[in-house]
């Protein structure tokens, strides 16, 4: 890849960090985020500045020539989105649109960060021309924000991982693994739903179909995801076994069990045949995911 300046929105989670974990050889790489995160041994160079704040990013447009934009920033809480839609509209759809615009007048290729809640989950396995219907707000924003995508920017692609896992950088909230993995640690019990179903997404495969898409530029949309469709608790098992922790504190409930504010979508996993083909990305299964993530551990440590 030749040397190239990215930017990536929302720099700080969990695909921020498989980002910077796997980010080619002589790429500048610029991350912004709303806090002033201090990141030991950090590969990108972090900037605080909200998307929201259209002047700040003209600024930043107006300093550094960008080749790709990876923007994946925005409210992601299901519950808080749909109690909040307004305020998530703000983070989202008006981020979205600032970004684009700018990578259009800029000449930049724009990678929106998109998300499986915009399928419905009663047709599973989805592909990228499946027509979508969310069920949730936070859905419904993140496929008016792909709309905003389309029309805003010159060149662009939409990426929608699925539920991903990984290790977050310390200051930010726990994924799905990690959460697991620090209650079976502690020898904590858990109760893990049995009736949602998806392909878990290792985030350094994320990363790497990423930035395939800044070295290829694709148009269109690239569902990513692993190999392995299963549920909550299925995943659970799998991490107490590649780690060696005790699967017999994990209980398997429905979906009923734990009242939530938004409705979930049943099973939107993906097919991810164009992601292999035109991204030169396999997926994984979620043992090898798991065993990758537990060899980096030292790295995390």
């Amino acid at each position: 890849m030749r040397q190239r300046t990215v930017l990536v929105t929302g720099g700080t989670g969990l695909l921020g960090k498989g980002l910077e974990e796997t980010a080619p050889a002589g790429v500048r790489l610029i991350s912004i985020h709303q806090r002033d995160y201090r990141v030991k041994g950090s590969r990108a160079e972090h900037r605080v500045l909200d998307v929201r704040d259209e002047k700040g990013l003209r600024e930043l447009f107006s300093s550094v020539r960008f080749d790709a934009v990876i923007h994946a920033a925005g409210l992601a809480s299901v519950d808080y989105v749909e109690k909040h839609p307004e305020e998530a509209r703000g983070s989202n759809v008006t981020g979205t649109s600032h970004i684009a615009r700018l990578c259009r007048e800029q000449g930049a290729h724009l990678i929106y960060v998109s998300t499986n809640a915009v399928f419905d989950g009663k047709k599973a396995p989805y592909r990228e021309t499946d027509p979508i219907n969310p069920v949730n707000a936070y859905g419904r924003i993140k496929a008016e924000c792909e709309e905003v995508a389309r029309r805003d920017s010159g060149s662009w692609t939409i990426a929608r991982p699925i539920l991903m896992y990984g290790w977050n950088h310390v200051v930010t909230r726990p994924n799905t693994a990690t959460w697991i993995y620090d209650k079976l640690l502690k020898g904590e019990s858990l109760k893990l739903v049995d009736d949602v179903y998806e392909n878990p997404l290792y985030n350094i495969q994320c990363a790497r179909a990423l930035w395939a898409c800044v070295e290829r530029k694709p148009g269109g949309v690239f569902h990513l995801a692993g190999k392995d469709t299963l549920n909550r608790h299925e995943f659970g098992l799998k991490l107490a076994g590649v780690f060696g922790l005790d699967a017999s504190l994990i209980e398997a409930v429905d979906s009923s069990h734990f009242p939530s504010i938004a409705p979930r979508p049943p099973n939107t996993s993906f097919v991810t045949e164009r992601m292999e083909r035109e991204l030169g990305v396999s997926p994984m299964t979620v043992e090898q995911g798991l065993a990758a993530m537990k060899d980096s551990m030292e790295i995390v440590a």
